[in-house]
């Protein structure tokens, strides 16, 4: 299954960043007890239209085969995003945790700024850039991302309905500070269809973006991913965004070809 990415802080703050002015978006947004489906997914519209910048701790679970093998491979790290100047990218994980073994540190990066991809995987010594767009049509960075790896909900949420039967879990949420959980169902046209069977998502009810997305794939696999210490709408310094790639390390460079868009993107799952 084609998904893909990521590794960066475990359990530390996120780094203080200075950058250039970000919209505030809107700070008394929330999610009132007794919305509505249409209104939970217009607050959220609403919201993420006005996300100029994001940062989160990551905490991914990929659980395989659960029903027969029920491996389970934990990651940590980070996310990073910034709308503007131009849309961009980074996902880096720095732990590694498998079944009973001990956690260990295993630093994986991928940036991505809506024309080149960036993977540098430190373990390996090695780097794969990967041209997904032409530089004068550059990509929007959360839309790529939810075609290889099951991160929804951070753009153009309007168009989730397009893809998926979108379901209220009203039984769950009695307070409201509680997060609302919706239940989104593959639609069979959906550009989804061979990759998620349904998706369980979590909205935060102050921040109103994603707090957990739990995914099962068409393979049996399941993809827990957590947003924790969210920053929303404050400056990222822009060297956040620029790959460094160590001295001594292989690059693979692989530039468009529209022929064959090579949409297998390499993602961490069960192995290193």
């Amino acid at each position: 299954m084609g998904l893909f990415w990521a590794q960066v802080s475990k359990s530390q703050d996120l780094p203080a960043c200075a950058s250039a002015p970000i919209p505030t978006g809107n700070p008394a947004i929330t999610i009132p007890l007794g919305t509505t489906l249409d209104g939970v997914l217009n607050i959220l519209r609403k919201q993420t239209e006005s996300l100029g910048s994001y940062q989160a701790t990551l905490k991914y679970l990929f659980i395989q085969d659960p029903e027969l093998l029920d491996s389970r491979t934990l990651r940590t790290g980070s996310l990073y995003y910034q709308k503007s100047p131009k849309s961009q990218l980074r996902i880096q994980f720095d732990t590694f945790k498998q079944e009973d073994t001990q956690e260990e540190k295993r630093l994986e990066q991928f940036f991505f700024d809506g024309v080149w991809l960036t993977r540098i995987d430190h373990p390996l010594k090695k780097a794969d850039l990967y041209q997904k767009a032409k530089p004068e049509k550059p990509l929007n960075v959360f839309e790529f991302l939810n075609t290889v790896f099951p991160i929804v909900g951070f753009t153009k949420t309007e168009n989730l309905s397009k893809d998926f039967t979108i379901s209220l879990v009203t039984e769950t949420r009695s307070d409201p500070n509680q997060p609302v959980h919706l239940l989104l169902v593959t639609k069979p046209e959906s550009k989804f269809a061979e990759q998620y069977k349904k998706i369980d998502f979590w909205i935060d009810s102050k921040q109103v973006l994603p707090q957990r997305i739990l995914t099962a794939s068409t393979e049996g696999d399941i993809y827990d991913i957590s947003f924790v210490k969210a920053i929303v709408n404050k400056p990222i310094d822009p060297e956040i965004f620029v790959p460094k790639i160590p001295d001594g390390f292989t690059q693979n460079k692989q530039f468009l070809d529209e022929n064959n868009p090579n949409t297998e993107i390499l993602v961490p799952q069960g192995s290193k």
